[in-house]
Protein backbone atom coordinates (compact mmCIF):
# COMPACT_ATOMS: atom_id res chain seq x y z
CA UNK A 1 0.00 0.00 0.00
CA UNK A 2 2.88 2.39 0.78
CA UNK A 3 4.32 1.69 -2.66
CA UNK A 4 1.12 2.97 -4.30
CA UNK A 5 1.87 6.45 -2.92
CA UNK A 6 5.19 6.41 -4.79
CA UNK A 7 3.72 5.56 -8.18
CA UNK A 8 3.14 8.60 -10.37
CA UNK A 9 2.76 9.32 -14.03
CA UNK A 10 4.61 11.98 -15.94
CA UNK A 11 2.28 14.04 -18.07
CA UNK A 12 2.96 17.76 -17.60
CA UNK A 13 6.02 19.56 -19.01
CA UNK A 14 7.09 20.84 -15.57
CA UNK A 15 7.04 17.24 -14.33
CA UNK A 16 9.38 16.26 -17.16
CA UNK A 17 11.73 19.11 -16.18
CA UNK A 18 11.65 17.99 -12.55
CA UNK A 19 12.24 14.41 -13.62
CA UNK A 20 15.34 15.44 -15.57
CA UNK A 21 16.54 17.44 -12.56
CA UNK A 22 15.98 14.49 -10.22
CA UNK A 23 17.86 12.15 -12.57
CA UNK A 24 20.82 14.54 -12.64
CA UNK A 25 20.75 14.96 -8.86
CA UNK A 26 20.47 11.20 -8.35
CA UNK A 27 23.44 10.56 -10.63
CA UNK A 28 25.56 13.22 -8.94
CA UNK A 29 24.38 12.95 -5.31
CA UNK A 30 27.50 11.24 -3.96
CA UNK A 31 29.74 13.71 -5.84
CA UNK A 32 27.71 16.61 -4.42
CA UNK A 33 28.26 15.28 -0.89
CA UNK A 34 32.02 15.08 -1.49
CA UNK A 35 32.07 18.54 -3.09
CA UNK A 36 30.19 20.04 -0.14
CA UNK A 37 32.75 18.62 2.28
CA UNK A 38 35.67 19.81 0.13
CA UNK A 39 34.26 23.35 -0.11
CA UNK A 40 33.62 23.44 3.64
CA UNK A 41 37.16 22.31 4.31
CA UNK A 42 38.65 24.82 1.84
CA UNK A 43 36.62 27.62 3.41
CA UNK A 44 37.92 26.70 6.87
CA UNK A 45 41.50 26.54 5.60
CA UNK A 46 41.13 29.92 3.90
CA UNK A 47 40.87 31.60 7.30
CA UNK A 48 44.65 31.85 7.08
CA UNK A 49 44.22 34.26 4.17
CA UNK A 50 43.29 37.10 6.52
CA UNK A 51 45.99 39.62 7.22
CA UNK A 52 47.28 40.34 10.70
CA UNK A 53 48.12 43.80 11.95
CA UNK A 54 51.81 42.90 11.93
CA UNK A 55 51.67 41.89 8.27
CA UNK A 56 49.97 45.15 7.32
CA UNK A 57 52.46 47.27 9.27
CA UNK A 58 55.30 45.44 7.55
CA UNK A 59 53.75 45.85 4.08
CA UNK A 60 52.96 49.51 4.64
CA UNK A 61 56.37 50.31 6.06
CA UNK A 62 58.26 48.73 3.17
CA UNK A 63 60.04 51.57 1.52
CA UNK A 64 59.29 53.97 4.37
CA UNK A 65 62.38 55.61 5.77
CA UNK A 66 63.04 55.96 9.46
CA UNK A 67 64.08 59.55 8.95
CA UNK A 68 61.60 62.33 9.26
CA UNK A 69 60.97 64.37 6.19
CA UNK A 70 59.79 67.91 5.78
CA UNK A 71 56.30 68.52 4.42
CA UNK A 72 54.74 71.81 3.47
CA UNK A 73 51.66 71.80 5.64
CA UNK A 74 52.47 70.43 9.05
CA UNK A 75 56.19 70.46 9.58
CA UNK A 76 57.84 67.10 10.18
CA UNK A 77 56.21 63.85 9.13
CA UNK A 78 57.36 60.35 9.91
CA UNK A 79 56.29 57.73 7.32
CA UNK A 80 56.45 54.94 9.89
CA UNK A 81 54.10 56.84 12.20
CA UNK A 82 51.74 57.42 9.27
CA UNK A 83 51.91 53.71 8.49
CA UNK A 84 50.90 52.74 12.02
CA UNK A 85 48.06 55.27 12.06
CA UNK A 86 46.67 53.97 8.75
CA UNK A 87 47.12 50.32 9.67
CA UNK A 88 43.60 49.69 10.99
CA UNK A 89 41.96 51.18 7.90
CA UNK A 90 44.19 49.21 5.56
CA UNK A 91 43.76 46.01 7.59
CA UNK A 92 39.99 46.35 7.48
CA UNK A 93 39.98 47.08 3.76
CA UNK A 94 42.31 44.23 2.83
CA UNK A 95 40.44 41.73 5.00
CA UNK A 96 37.14 42.80 3.40
CA UNK A 97 38.70 41.92 0.05
CA UNK A 98 39.84 38.56 1.44
CA UNK A 99 36.33 37.85 2.77
CA UNK A 100 34.82 38.74 -0.61
CA UNK A 101 37.24 36.38 -2.32
CA UNK A 102 36.48 33.58 0.17
CA UNK A 103 32.75 34.09 -0.33
CA UNK A 104 32.98 33.98 -4.12
CA UNK A 105 35.40 31.08 -4.21
CA UNK A 106 33.97 28.83 -1.49
CA UNK A 107 30.75 30.02 0.18
CA UNK A 108 28.62 30.70 -2.89
CA UNK A 109 29.45 27.32 -4.50
CA UNK A 110 28.98 25.67 -1.08
CA UNK A 111 25.46 27.11 -0.73
CA UNK A 112 24.57 26.06 -4.29
CA UNK A 113 25.73 22.49 -3.61
CA UNK A 114 23.82 22.46 -0.30
CA UNK A 115 20.64 23.58 -2.08
CA UNK A 116 20.98 20.78 -4.64
CA UNK A 117 21.58 18.21 -1.90
CA UNK A 118 18.62 19.50 0.14
CA UNK A 119 16.33 19.44 -2.88
CA UNK A 120 17.29 15.84 -3.64
CA UNK A 121 16.88 14.80 0.01
CA UNK A 122 13.43 16.41 0.19
CA UNK A 123 12.40 14.19 -2.69
CA UNK A 124 14.07 11.14 -1.17
CA UNK A 125 12.36 11.65 2.21
CA UNK A 126 8.98 11.76 0.48
CA UNK A 127 9.34 8.14 -0.64
CA UNK A 128 7.99 5.21 1.35
CA UNK A 129 8.50 1.50 1.69
CA UNK A 130 10.52 -0.53 -0.77
CA UNK A 131 10.75 2.39 -3.19
CA UNK A 132 12.63 4.46 -0.62
CA UNK A 133 14.80 1.52 0.37
CA UNK A 134 15.83 0.93 -3.25
CA UNK A 135 16.43 4.65 -3.87
CA UNK A 136 18.63 5.00 -0.79
CA UNK A 137 20.73 1.99 -1.77
CA UNK A 138 21.12 3.16 -5.37
CA UNK A 139 21.61 6.90 -4.93
CA UNK A 140 22.94 7.38 -1.39
CA UNK A 141 24.94 4.19 -0.88
CA UNK A 142 25.99 3.92 -4.53
CA UNK A 143 25.17 0.23 -4.83
CA UNK A 144 24.82 -1.48 -8.20
CA UNK A 145 21.39 -2.72 -9.25
CA UNK A 146 22.53 -6.30 -8.72
CA UNK A 147 23.37 -5.53 -5.05
CA UNK A 148 20.01 -4.06 -4.00
CA UNK A 149 18.18 -5.86 -1.20
CA UNK A 150 14.64 -5.66 0.07
CA UNK A 151 13.48 -5.08 3.64
CA UNK A 152 14.10 -8.76 4.43
CA UNK A 153 17.71 -8.52 3.29
CA UNK A 154 17.23 -10.66 0.18
CA UNK A 155 18.47 -9.51 -3.22
CA UNK A 156 15.74 -8.00 -5.38
CA UNK A 157 15.26 -8.99 -9.00
CA UNK A 158 16.58 -6.66 -11.66
CA UNK A 159 13.03 -6.02 -12.83
CA UNK A 160 11.91 -5.00 -9.33
CA UNK A 161 14.90 -2.71 -8.90
CA UNK A 162 14.27 -1.01 -12.26
CA UNK A 163 10.57 -0.56 -11.43
CA UNK A 164 11.28 0.83 -7.95
CA UNK A 165 14.00 3.11 -9.28
CA UNK A 166 11.60 4.55 -11.84
CA UNK A 167 8.89 4.93 -9.18
CA UNK A 168 11.43 6.70 -6.95
CA UNK A 169 12.53 9.13 -9.65
CA UNK A 170 8.96 9.99 -10.63
CA UNK A 171 7.83 10.29 -7.00
CA UNK A 172 10.77 12.52 -6.15
CA UNK A 173 10.12 14.66 -9.24
CA UNK A 174 6.49 15.14 -8.19
CA UNK A 175 7.53 16.13 -4.67
CA UNK A 176 10.23 18.52 -5.88
CA UNK A 177 7.80 20.04 -8.38
CA UNK A 178 5.28 20.70 -5.59
CA UNK A 179 8.05 22.04 -3.36
CA UNK A 180 9.30 24.46 -6.01
CA UNK A 181 5.79 25.75 -6.77
CA UNK A 182 5.16 26.75 -3.13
Amino acid sequence: MDEEKNVATVTKPEQVDCLELVKKLADSYRCLIRRRELLRQQYEESKSWFYTKEEIVYKLSQGAHEESERVQTSGLSNPVERTVLNCDKVLSSMNREVQTQRTEQFLEPYYEVCEQIELFEIGLRSLRGQTRLVAEQLFVDGKKQSEITGAEGKLLTRRTVVREKENALIGMADTIGRYQRR
